[in-house]
């Protein structure tokens, strides 16, 4: 027993530097620090650790007491500081995403200085502090580390110096509620070639029009408030996702006609309201540019409570010919907008008027339609029996209840769906639904 002890005590010595580092990036970084006491060699192999991460594993800063916070924040910050000074390699990622950090400039300021000069490669800076008001100001030295690949900012002033010439190596940019610079959109990306995805999530500072300029961009995701948007030089974007608030943007053509090339995107309920802005009166729902290269469209927090949104749905639909997958997640007020019993929706007056039951194609490469947050609406039985009967290649239709949707309500829905004809022999239809408080589960299923 005493050799196998030995002979495993000498394997785990023995391994090589590479391997050990890849157990240690698994472990959160206090742990990581415990393996010294396994081995005289292990003493100080944390110290070399190249990607780190201080999380909420490394230390708790939210307390009842704002002054304690604060105190708090500044310890965590100095030990931060402190570990990064004992720490011996290159780091080529570093994650901070400590809830609650307040009133830390100054610490923050030594830890991106010190980044900025060890190659830092993959820079995560997460704020979600108690005060909603707060947001780090980013010190100039990250925009002199030119090693960046990956940059993912919260809660920050995002304001590149006038020497800034660029991130000539970064593909990955993601920043959300901080404030931006007026020229964010236009002079800095041109200094970021490389760019694949960018995600501006709430952010202030830019204006509300925008024009993406962007040669490598392969991914962009927006949301907050927008009064237009288009996109110019962007060969490669093939997924766009747009979550609008209080949109106003009504030259849709323009933005479609500048992503043809795009291949998924995912909007929500707001975005559909001016989709037909100027041309509500024209009975065939389409745009003027046609997307005939998107194969997945994803439409969350969607309610019909206007004929301009269900009018802007019907027209994205008509004018997307080789959709492979359909999906969308309805508002729960939908239940309290249900029509009259064998009252029919507008929804389906619109898809009827433009003859989407008939001879319409618009359908005949779905594989897949989902709903989610279902409430058991007749709009949504009109859109099941809409894709059953049009979409040739279709092989499943998936619904989720959502959770306030009764049992009757269900099992009407699923019976009411189960009768509609189906084009495709291999449709298969799935209707999961749980009730917790009953500890009841009832799934309809079908072929």
């Amino acid at each position: 027993m005493k050799r196998v002890c030995q002979y495993s005590a000498d394997r785990i010595t023995s391994l090589p530097i590479d391997v050990v580092h890849r157990i240690l990036v698994f472990l959160p970084i206090k742990d990581a620090a415990k393996t010294s006491v396994l081995s005289s060699k292990w003493r100080h192999q944390w110290r070399s650790i190249p990607q780190l991460c201080f999380d909420s594993r490394f230390a708790q800063i939210i307390t009842e007491a704002e002054s304690e916070s604060k105190v708090r924040s500044k310890l965590t910050m100095l030990n931060i500081y402190k570990a990064l000074l004992l720490h011996d390699w290159p780091i080529t990622k570093f994650e901070l995403s400590i809830p609650g950090l307040v009133s830390c400039d100054d610490e923050m300021d030594l830890i991106v200085l010190y980044l900025s000069n060890k190659g830092v490669q993959d820079f995560t800076l997460w704020f979600e502090g108690l005060d909603p008001n707060y947001a780090y100001q980013m010190h100039s030295s990250l925009f002199s580390a030119l090693h960046l690949k990956s940059l993912e900012l919260q809660c920050c002033e995002f304001t590149p110096p006038s020497w800034f010439d660029g991130f000539s190596k970064l593909t990955d940019l993601r920043i959300g509620e901080s404030d931006l610079p007026y020229d964010f959109f236009q002079n800095f990306l041109a200094k970021c070639p490389m760019l694949e995805y960018l995600m501006v999530i709430d952010c202030d500072g830019p204006p509300d029009k925008l024009e993406i300029v962007s040669p490598s961009l392969k991914s962009f995701h927006f949301a907050g408030a927008l009064k237009g948007i288009s996109f110019k030089g962007t060969p490669l974007l093939s997924f766009v996702a747009l979550f609008l608030y209080e949109p106003d943007i009504h030259d849709m053509a323009t933005l479609f006609a500048s992503i043809p090339t795009i291949q998924k995107f995912c909007t929500n309920g707001g975005f559909l309201q001016n989709l037909t802005a100027g041309h509500r009166n024209v009975p065939s729902s389409r745009l003027p540019s046609p997307l005939h290269q998107l194969e997945v469209l994803e439409i969350i927090d969607l309610d019909f409570d206007s004929l301009d949104r269900e009018h802007g749905f019907v027209c994205l639909i008509m004018s997307s010919p080789n959709l492979h997958r359909l999906k969308i997640q309805l508002n729960p007020s939908m239940l309290d907008d249900q029509p009259t019993k064998n009252e029919v929706s507008s929804i389906r007056r619109l898809l009827e008027a433009d003859d989407c039951f008939g001879s319409s194609k618009c359908l005949q490469h779905l594989r897949e339609f989902t709903i989610e947050d279902s409430c058991g609406t007749q709009v949504e039985l009109d859109l099941v029996r809409f894709v059953l009967a049009t979409a040739p290649l279709l092989r499943l239709v998936h619904i989720t209840a959502a959770h306030t949707l009764s049992s009757k309500m269900v099992m009407k829905f699923s019976m009411e769906a189960l009768r509609y004809k189906r084009v495709s022999k291999e449709a298969e239809f799935v209707y999961p639904w749980v009730d917790k408080d009953n500890d009841w589960e009832f799934v309809a299923f079908a072929r």
